[in-house]
């Protein structure tokens, strides 16, 4: 099984709550719930991008026609008052966006790129006025539209359920969508992540997850894993009693860097 990982070219959160807030060069996605000081129920979802031409590339001179799947992967940070079970949605966005150069804790707020209301706010640009076919969005308990606009297909969205004890880290699998960008049947624009709509903007959730981002300075940044057999082999005429058998590999040294290429010996 051959593995190769892309990472994001840029990623953002968009905030009911902060509808003009740019936070393009945070170091952590926040994914949520919660209920504010004042009593409104707002929500976080992160947006992320990868680049079409990395995305080629890996299908193109990697892959090489081979029949793969694609999984997008995040690191968990940290989490907060989890609900018992609870899915986590994955839609590949409808419209492009400007990362900015924000992140939440500036003071006063950074507003150059994507926020919940714009998907750039430098030149006006909300994420909708309308839906095009095939597509919807939101709007905040005060009726501010935005919080993205995403491709509403069956065959674009991807779930992933959690519950109690089980292990936080995202990992959905997204070959459907990564397909449909390199057969230029949909543009790419990237992902936006968010909780169901029975738990959004409702007074019986407040959670929330927090994921390494692009711009994080861990080893634990979001990628696309892309998943193929490279396997090739000569059936020959040995044959072997299972049972009287050891199978080693003569030359696993446990530990790889990042990039390599190794070639596995499988000793008999």
């Amino acid at each position: 099984m051959a593995i190769y990982k892309i990472f994001p070219e840029k990623s953002a959160t968009l905030y009911s709550y902060y509808p003009t807030l740019n936070t393009g060069l945070d170091e952590i996605l926040e994914l949520g719930t919660y209920l504010t000081e004042e009593g409104t129920n707002e929500v976080s979802r992160p947006i992320i991008k990868f680049s079409q031409s990395d995305i080629l590339d890996v299908i193109t001179n990697k892959i090489s026609g081979a029949a793969y799947d694609v999984y997008l992967q995040l690191s968990l940070a940290n989490a907060s008052q989890l609900p018992l079970d609870f899915t986590i949605y994955c839609h590949p966005l409808a419209t492009d966006w400007n990362v900015g150069t924000g992140k939440s804790y500036n003071s006063p707020i950074t507003t150059d790129g994507a926020s919940w209301e714009f998907k750039d706010q430098l030149s006006g640009s909300k994420w909708f006025t309308t839906f095009p076919a095939g597509t919807t969005g939101s709007y905040t308990g005060s009726g501010v539209a935005g919080g993205g606009l995403w491709y509403t297909g069956s065959s674009y969205i991807t779930t992933q359920s959690f519950v109690h004890n089980s292990p936080l880290d995202i990992n959905l699998k997204v070959t459907n969508t990564i397909t449909a960008w390199s057969g230029s049947t949909i543009s790419n624009y990237g992902f936006i992540l968010k909780n169901s709509s029975s738990l959004e903007f409702t007074t019986s959730s407040a959670f929330n997850l927090k994921y390494f981002s692009g711009n994080t300075n861990t080893i634990y940044p979001p990628c696309l894993e892309f998943r193929w057999d490279d396997s090739s082999y000569n059936t020959g005429s040995l044959s072997l009693a299972i049972d009287n058998s050891v199978i080693t590999v003569g030359n696993n040294q446990g530990t790889y860097q990042q990039d390599s290429i190794q070639r596995f010996r499988i000793n008999v």
